[in-house]
């Protein structure tokens, strides 16, 4: 069963993680006030508001990420920052977090685009993957 989520504000990349070193040894964090916090809790508020069983194995995964439409531009891709790379972490952490597949990993295949659009908003297709390559290439 494929599962839709629409999450609405600005799409926020996972950030690197800072380095401090304390009682001698090195630490790794995310500055608590960093806004991909929020943006990953509006992903687990929204999955958890969705009836979704948690997903054992293999899974497709679609994502849209649109950006408010600057002024006397048209609708287009955005190809500048932030990169998608990142983005895609911090949605697919989120849904890991929120208990929708028990990891990432899981993810077998996945369509990432940014564009230009009329509001702030992710948009997430979640498809799992119940049957073989082989039948899926001869679906094709």
């Amino acid at each position: 069963m494929k599962h839709s989520l629409i999450v609405l504000g600005k799409p926020v990349a996972q950030p690197r993680h800072r380095a401090a070193c304390r009682g001698g040894y090195p630490t790794m964090y995310l500055p608590s006030d960093h806004p991909v916090h929020d943006y990953k809790a509006r992903i687990k508020m929204v999955a958890g508001t969705q009836p979704i069983k948690r997903i054992e194995g293999p899974v497709r995964l679609d994502l849209l990420f649109a950006f408010a439409q600057p002024k006397g531009r048209k609708r287009q891709f955005k190809i500048s920052k932030p990169d998608l790379d990142n983005l895609e972490k911090a949605v697919m952490d989120a849904l890991t977090d929120a208990g929708v597949w028990c990891d990432d990993a899981q993810v077998v295949e996945k369509h990432s685009t940014k564009v230009y659009g009329a509001t702030d908003a992710t948009s997430i297709f979640i498809t799992p993957l119940g049957f073989g390559l082989d039948e899926r290439m001869e679906q094709a």
